[in-house]
């Protein structure tokens, strides 16, 4: 198994030792080759232009995809995002990849920061919603890395996970990734 993983600031871990993060956790865990091709503050369309990329170069066995909050900042709509990941998952099936689509994680504290419809928070939320009904409408694989996370999981700006977050995020993505070897 090798296993790049695709995202932003929740998969580059933000705010803590590199090392103690989810995709390094998983690497320790699983033994296998896992990249690590987050970068923060990139977009569903940063990730979509970076993707064949990192297929061609790795040559992976599974790609993790976790994004959109980003886009959500930037006001973007949900549907646009939700493309963006389903041309993601079309290029790594392409390529005989398989794609697993990541939830992102829940946000705390962020009622005070709005983006052009609703809080923060709860624009993280509603797509979350959305994009599991989409993962269960195309049959899609997904981790829900929020499962059995908390406040207290989170760095004090309430939307980067802490060490502890990042070991639930790890878990999470270690017990699907067990059913789908």
């Amino acid at each position: 198994m090798k296993i790049v993983c695709l995202g932003d600031s929740l998969t580059e871990t933000y705010g803590i030792d590199q090392k103690k993060g989810w995709v390094n956790l998983l690497r320790k865990e699983l033994n296998a080759e896992t990249i690590n091709a987050g970068i923060c503050g990139d977009t569903t369309n940063g990730m979509l232009a970076r993707c064949e990329q990192l297929i061609f170069k790795h040559k992976p066995s599974h790609l993790i995809i976790l994004g959109g909050t980003n886009d959500l900042w930037y006001g973007l709509k949900k549907a646009y995002i939700i493309s963006n990941l389903q041309a993601i998952t079309s290029q790594a099936k392409y390529h005989e990849v398989v794609p697993v689509i990541g939830l992102p994680t829940l946000s705390y504290n962020l009622e005070e920061l709005n983006t052009a419809q609703e809080n923060y928070s709860e624009s993280i939320n509603s797509f979350r919603k959305a994009l599991l009904q989409y993962c269960i409408n195309q049959d899609k694989i997904c981790i829900d890395f929020s499962k059995n996370m908390e406040k207290e999981h989170f760095l004090e700006d309430g939307l980067h996970p802490n060490e502890l977050g990042q070991k639930i995020m790890f878990q999470n993505a270690l017990t699907v990734l067990k059913m789908i070897k």
